[in-house]
């Protein structure tokens, strides 16, 4: 009974302290900087899948402000983790799935399609079997003619995956790889559901749901070789790891999110010292401005310890610009605080 009632009860986290202050102050920074008022960020040991820092914008300390207003709904945005319990379209960053379906296909080098001048003006193509056109970001003013999965993630050209998804991947393909990582792809999720709006599907749109979390568990499998690391945040918690896609299609993914940041929708990231490989994300949204995403990981290449990480600003328009900047400074402190190893 003695040595019952003396053992350690302590609960360690594998929360970083530092790292979760410095990412709450980015986060706020980059919400306020995008005149909005909400947003998230996760990070992620790839290796071990431990929850390094978790933040989310507004939290819980801001509820001084309004906790006397005896009103429930003016405490609900206060209290939702966005990082592991918000669920939004995911938009672009949702390619990075798409594109690991077809790498595990075999047949995704011979894939080329058409991005092309629509009569509207936009840019994007037609989808065999569906009477509306697919339309890239209205950013994208030039057509961009014959694109391969390659360039399809760099300019993160819609058409592209848009007939990807539905000539080559296929609904359960997609549904299935989606659901390795809790990703919902349809409501109910199944494949037939899935098949009425697999286009835009493919690129994160139709009825796509994720959380933070969920993508940087993306980012983390590919930057750890395929393998997928259940998160946890209790040191000594339970984590068996699983394959989810081959390591050859993981370490193609890596190359092409690499060249996303060098030369990319991701290229505000290209001078940092740390090199980063990510992929952006503008989800859109009916009669509202799109939330901004960018998902990665660092360093790109030989590395003794790297982080997966994903920035959600809500509402924060183009995922290139507030999410990717934030996401810079999130690596940069990582690297000042030593938990990156080149």
């Amino acid at each position: 009974m003695k040595q019952l009632l003396g053992r350690d009860r302590s609960v360690r986290l594998t929360v970083n302290g530092r790292l979760q202050a410095r990412a709450a102050a980015i986060l706020e920074k980059a919400v306020k900087g995008a005149a909005v008022d909400k947003g998230a960020i996760v990070v992620v040991d790839p290796e071990t899948g431990a929850l390094l820092a978790s933040a989310t914008y507004p939290f819980k300390g801001a509820m001084s402000q309004t906790e006397n207003a005896g009103e429930d709904e003016k405490h609900a945005p206060y209290l939702l983790d966005r990082a592991r319990y918000g669920t939004y379209p995911p938009g672009s960053s949702f390619k990075l799935v798409t594109a690991a379906a077809a790498l595990q296909s075999g047949r995704h080098l011979d894939a080329t399609y058409t991005c092309r001048r629509l009569p509207d003006g936009r840019v994007g193509n037609w989808v065999r079997g569906w009477g509306r056109p697919i339309r890239d970001d209205i950013q994208d003013r030039s057509p961009h003619g014959d694109v391969d999965m390659r360039k399809g993630l760099i300019v993160s050209c819609n058409a592209f995956f848009a007939q990807l998804g539905t000539y080559v991947v296929g609904a359960e393909a997609l549904r299935r790889t989606a659901d390795q990582f809790g990703i919902q792809a349809a409501s109910p999720n199944t494949a037939i559901r899935l098949r009425d709006s697999l286009p835009q599907a493919s690129y994160g749109q139709g009825q796509v749901t994720a959380s933070p979390l969920q993508m940087a568990r993306v980012a983390a499998s590919i930057a750890n070789d395929g393998v997928f690391r259940p998160t946890h945040w209790i040191l000594g918690a339970p984590n068996e790891a699983r394959r989810v896609f081959d390591a050859g299609a993981a370490q193609q993914l890596g190359e092409f999110m690499r060249e996303v940041v060098v030369r990319g929708t991701g290229r505000r990231l290209s001078a940092l010292s740390i090199p980063v490989a990510g992929k952006t994300g503008t989800a859109e949204r009916r009669n509202a401005r799109s939330h901004a995403w960018f998902v990665g990981f660092a360093p790109y290449g030989n590395a003794k310890r790297r982080v997966a990480f994903a920035v959600l600003v809500e509402n924060g328009g183009y995922g290139g610009q507030s999410a990717a900047s934030a996401a810079g400074e999130l690596v940069e402190a990582v690297a000042e605080l030593g938990l990156v190893q080149q």
